[in-house]
């Protein structure tokens, strides 16, 4: 049955070209998908020492992920679900060819560096990722998914410069780590222990073009606030690949809570030649500079040159 569906949805993208038409074929996908997903099964199993071992469906690969039993923010939906962000794993599975070189700044457990590498066969990801307990299941899952070949996870952390860096884990939270303290009375609020400091090593993004040879065909930034200091740093790597790709998380509130004002950060992505888009479906949407300035959360925009 999903062989055969899939190949419908193969032979539909070939018949409507139209950004309407491809919107209705990525729902379709996601169905399929989800369809996967039933027809396979509850995956998810306890594995001991705080893991459990589940399978993820992105588009036509299934791979397998360690996730954290304890962790609040996203190991509940990956394990009920059994995917994770569709509408940023859609735009990657379309668009990431076999060839592609990815960077994956902000990495947490791994889940898009290896997606990423699931689909760029013939190409190289290198991810990074600054907290220590998260980069070892991040590892982990690259090397039980066997893409070590063609990607890799450093433990270090993005920025404008090299260095050291102070960052904040919140416990029981690991895609919540950041440059900026909560507070502890927002972690009671929260219903938490007191965040964790710890230092971590930090390089430019640009540091990594003689790893890939030069060429950057997409990049996913995550990093809680600390995006304009990731973006800073890259600014050799914007200018020699005009075919780029970056896919960012949006959140205003964190990005201000890290120090920084959007409306000129919004002006420094400008300044780099690069335009945003909103991603619905995976299909992205054109939106000003003056929209970007007053929209709300978003899992990601997407920044590439016109």
């Amino acid at each position: 049955m999903v062989l055969t569906l899939r190949s419908v949805v193969r032979k539909a993208g070939g018949l409507f070209p139209s950004v309407r038409a491809e919107r209705r074929l990525q729902r379709l996908h996601d169905i399929v998908a989800r369809l996967d997903h039933i027809s396979l099964g509850s995956s998810a199993t306890y594995v001991g020492n705080n893991r459990v071992l589940l399978r993820i469906i992105a588009g036509v690969h299934i791979f397998i992920l360690y996730v954290h039993a304890d962790d609040k923010l996203i190991s509940p939906w990956l394990i009920a679900e059994g995917r994770y962000e569709p509408d940023l794993t859609s735009f990657f599975v379309r668009e990431i060819k076999p060839d592609s070189h990815c960077i994956d700044v902000g990495a947490n457990l791994g889940y898009f560096t290896c997606l990423m590498a699931k689909y760029a066969l013939d190409g190289k990801v290198i991810a990074l990722e600054p907290n220590p307990f998260v980069h070892a299941l991040a590892a982990d899952n690259i090397l039980i998914n066997a893409l070590h070949e063609r990607s890799a996870v450093w433990n270090v952390a993005a920025s404008d410069r090299e260095g050291e860096l102070t960052l904040f884990h919140r416990v029981g939270r690991a895609g919540n780590t950041s440059v900026a303290a909560c507070g502890d009375e927002f972690t009671r609020e929260m219903r938490e222990p007191p965040e964790e400091a710890f230092q971590v090593s930090m390089i430019r993004i640009d540091g990594l073009l003689d790893h890939l040879s030069g060429r950057v065909d997409f990049m996913k930034i995550d990093v809680e606030g600390a995006e304009p200091l990731a973006l800073a740093g890259a600014r050799a790597t914007i200018t020699a690949n005009p075919q780029l790709q970056i896919v960012m998380e949006w959140a205003p509130d964190q990005i201000r809570l890290a120090g920084f004002d959007i409306a000129a950060f919004v002006r420094d992505i400008s300044a780099m030649g690069l335009e945003p888009f909103v991603l619905s479906s995976g299909v992205p949407q054109r939106v000003s500079n003056d929209d970007l300035i007053g929209l709300g959360y978003q899992q990601g925009v997407l920044l590439r040159r016109i």
